[in-house]
């Protein structure tokens, strides 16, 4: 399967703009699904060796994965920047295709390593077409979630100017991972529109997003503008079983002891 991509950073002699894209008709669909901030983290969080996500759900029935990262030697003064790669997903290959965040995100990161930061007309992502049985996100979803925060996640998420923080305390690539797997949950809740983040994004963004997520390893200061409603997830620990006690004091003692 293909599926289409933009590259929003510095263009030469131009500042921040689409730099490249697999189909110049829907730059447009890209730009009113992000509302303008198709790099929607502050500068200051984009650093050498740090990737940030946001996925976000037009109500058009399409998923944009953004990958945020820096990029070197971009402009005519070989200045680093702010690189948001971001990809087309339709919500019908997400969900009813069990298209995987794994695939999406392996496809991303193979094309911009082989190919470069580039300009202009790209090709499409290249993503293997496979029949698959069980839905990777949501069973991981389920190995961290039960249904009792599902509960509470979606409840605070379907109020009006739903504004929610999740704590998960993995690093990007696990809070992307999540982020996935949620957006897929409320799509099939049937919200329309939302941002999911896995670190704090502009205010602005907040501000054109009615419906926002944020996931975060820890909490942050927040604007008190927004009613935030915070939900903190815990990883299940698998506890192995102990040996037998009395095993144990007969190899130290043995049997006589």
């Amino acid at each position: 399967m293909e599926i289409h991509h933009i590259i929003y950073s510095l263009v030469p002699y131009k500042g921040y703009a689409v730099r490249a894209w697999s189909s110049k008709e829907i730059i447009g669909d890209f730009e009113k699904a992000f509302k303008g901030w198709l790099c929607p983290f502050e500068q200051a969080l984009i650093r050498p060796g740090v990737e940030l996500r946001a996925i976000v759900k037009s109500p058009r029935g399409v998923f944009y994965l953004a990958r945020v990262f820096q990029g070197e030697k971009l402009d005519e003064m070989k200045r680093s920047g702010a690189v948001s790669h971001i990809a087309m997903i339709p919500a019908e290959l997400a969900i009813e295709k069990k298209l995987s965040f794994i695939e999406v995100e392996k496809s991303m990161i193979t094309y911009t390593n082989y190919k470069g930061i580039e300009i202009g007309d790209i090709e499409t992502l290249k993503i293997e077409d496979k029949e698959i049985q069980d839905d990777q996100d949501l069973e991981y979803l389920k190995k961290l979630v039960d249904k009792e925060i599902g509960r509470k996640i979606l409840s605070e998420i379907s109020k009006p100017y739903g504004k929610l923080i999740v704590i998960f305390k993995r690093d990007e690539w696990f809070r992307a991972k999540l982020a996935y797997a949620l957006a897929k949950m409320f799509t099939i809740h049937g919200l329309s529109e939302y941002i999911i983040t896995t670190s704090k994004p502009n205010d602005s963004v907040l501000v054109e997003f009615e419906t926002a997520t944020l996931i975060l390893d820890k909490m942050i200061p927040l604007s008190r503008s927004w009613d935030w409603s915070v939900v903190k997830i815990v990883e299940k620990e698998e506890h192995k079983p102990t040996k037998d006690i009395e095993d144990t004091l007969q190899k130290i003692w043995g049997k006589g002891g």
